[in-house]
C-alpha cells in the first residue's frame, strides 16, 4: 500500500490508518490516548478513547491545524515533536516543563511541557516522539502524560 495524502475525514476510516506499523507508532498513540482520557474518565476503555482521538499531520500546512481545531473543538492538543509545536504558532500560558531520561545514554534528557492556551485548551509537547519509544522508559512517558492539567 502506498501512502496517499488525503483530506481530513470524519466518520470514515482514512485508508492510511491501516498502514503497516513496524516502528510501533500506533501502539504508542493508542497507549498515550488511553492515559490522557483516563485523567478525566477513569473507567473508559480503548474504544471510547480512540473514538474521540484525532491524529493530524500538519507538515508545512499550519492551516490544517486551524481547520481541525475549529471543526473538532479539542480539549487537549498534544504535539508529538518540537517541529510540529513550533510550526503551530500557538503559545502556551505558563508551560510546565517535564523531563524524561534516556535509559541508554547517561546525561541525555528529553524535554516536553504541558500548559494551556488562552481559551483554556490544554496543550503539550511530548518529550519524545512515539516512534522513539526505545529511547524512553514506558513509565516515564506515562508520568509525563499523567502530568497533564485536567481539561475544562
Amino acid at each position: 500500500m502506498s501512502w496517499v495524502e488525503r483530506p481530513l475525514t470524519l466518520g470514515d476510516t482514512n485508508e492510511n490508518f491501516f498502514y503497516p506499523d513496524p516502528l510501533g507508532f500506533w501502539t504508542e498513540i493508542r497507549r498515550w490516548a488511553m492515559e490522557l482520557f483516563r485523567l478525566r474518565y477513569p473507567t473508559w476503555g480503548l474504544g471510547e478513547a480512540l473514538a474521540l482521538t484525532s491524529l493530524l499531520h500538519v507538515g508545512d500546512q499550519p492551516a490544517r491545524l486551524t481547520t481541525a481545531v475549529e471543526l473538532f473543538a479539542p480539549h487537549v492538543i498534544l504535539f508529538l515533536d518540537e517541529a510540529s509545536w513550533l510550526a503551530s504558532g500557538l503559545e502556551a500560558k505558563k508551560p510546565v516543563s517535564h523531563h524524561i531520561k534516556d535509559p541508554h545514554r547517561a546525561g541525555q534528557v528529553y524535554e516536553g511541557f504541558w500548559g494551556e492556551l488562552a481559551d483554556g485548551v490544554v496543550v503539550g509537547k511530548a518529550p519524545q516522539h512515539p516512534t522513539m519509544h526505545n529511547l524512553y522508559r514506558s513509565e516515564d512517558m506515562v508520568a509525563y502524560l499523567r502530568g497533564a492539567p485536567l481539561p475544562f
